[in-house]
């Protein structure tokens, strides 16, 4: 990639939180034509079972680089945050996986560029990688766009992707994303005078909406005839997707899920946590929601489902350390033909 001549610099302002945004602000950082002039995050947050207070991985970046930082509660209320990003007048203003929606008065500083990891117009939302995964696609990919009033919907600059296996989970593809999109960021800043931004279509499909998760999504009741995914936001109250009870979905799920909010079963009051699976080819003629083999050597069980065998290698009981699913079963007293 051919950089600019090194006396046109980019200043920009990045706004950033999570592990996602850090390889865009790594970018930047290093680019010898950009200059961050200050980076605005979410506030430090208590996390783990002794709520330690703890900054964003954003914040953690900037520190080390001595870039000034904000952290606004509410940022668009924030008036000296606001009048300082004026003063700075800076060429653009990035964003990736902020966490906040950004309003008009921002937005008329300069143009903000967002990066969004998926292939827009699809998936617009706050998880994009997980829909993609549940949805079972192939092909993912991540896209520059220029933000306006919507969640989502400006004008589209450049698009990147890549093809992933069908056992890859959530957390490896966005790792990957992450990398794909620090490359297509810097990209667009570089070249984008030369870009014609393309206008999404207003049309709502399945596979727009990629809306909040919350650790209902990923309920599995293996004898049932489909399984039911809705939005965790209400104002999405009329969010619904139906899809088969097969093998194939549920790995999708357990994929599109991991690490967090999980899938998962209920076996009496406890909570089953699927931590891998993989989709098995043949059938067994027994009712879905039955215990079809166990096979110690691979430490796995295989379960029938509406359309298809699941294979499960791992699994986390409430309370309990991950463990073989074959190690669970026999802690269980279940045998083929059993059901779940």
């Amino acid at each position: 990639m051919e950089l600019k001549d090194s006396n046109n610099i980019h200043n920009i302002v990045f706004f950033g939180t999570p592990d996602f945004a850090i390889p865009t602000l790594e970018k930047l950082l290093q680019a010898p034509d950009i200059k961050v002039l200050a980076v605005v995050t979410q506030p430090d947050k208590p996390t783990g079972r002794k709520q330690i207070l703890t900054a964003p991985l954003v914040k953690t970046l900037a520190l080390e680089h001595g870039i000034k930082i904000y952290q606004p509660e509410k940022l668009n209320q924030d008036t000296v945050l606001i009048q300082d990003l004026k003063n700075m007048r800076p060429d653009f203003i990035i964003t990736c996986a902020y966490g906040q929606i950004i309003k008009s008065e921002i937005l008329n500083i300069a143009p903000v560029i967002n990066l969004h990891a998926s292939l827009l117009p699809d998936y617009r939302g706050p998880a994009p990688i997980n829909w993609s995964i549940i949805h079972g696609e192939k092909t993912l990919g991540v896209s520059t766009m220029l933000s306006d009033i919507g969640v989502d919907t400006g004008d589209v600059l450049l698009k990147a992707e890549m093809t992933f296996d069908n056992d890859q989970k959530a957390n490896s593809i966005s790792n990957q994303l992450a990398e794909l999109g620090s490359e297509l960021m810097l990209k667009t800043i570089r070249e984008f005078k030369n870009i014609k931004p393309q206008k999404q279509p207003e049309l709502l499909t399945e596979k727009t909406l990629a809306p909040f998760m919350d650790k209902n999504l990923g309920h599995i009741e293996f004898q049932a005839q489909e399984l039911n995914y809705k939005s965790a936001n209400p104002k999405q109250s009329d969010f619904l997707i139906t899809k088969k009870n097969s093998a194939i979905n549920i790995h999708n799920l357990v994929r599109g899920t991991y690490p967090w909010p999980g899938a998962y079963f209920m076996r009496g009051d406890d909570k089953i946590i699927l931590l891998e699976t993989k989709v098995a080819q043949d059938e067994s003629g027994l009712k879905p929601g039955s215990i079809v083999d166990l096979k110690k050597d691979l430490g796995s069980i295989c379960i029938q489902t509406q359309e298809g065998i699941l294979e499960i290698l791992s699994l986390k009981p409430q309370g309990k350390m991950a463990q073989r699913a074959s190690d669970w079963l026999n802690g269980q007293r279940l045998k083929r033909g059993d059901l779940l």
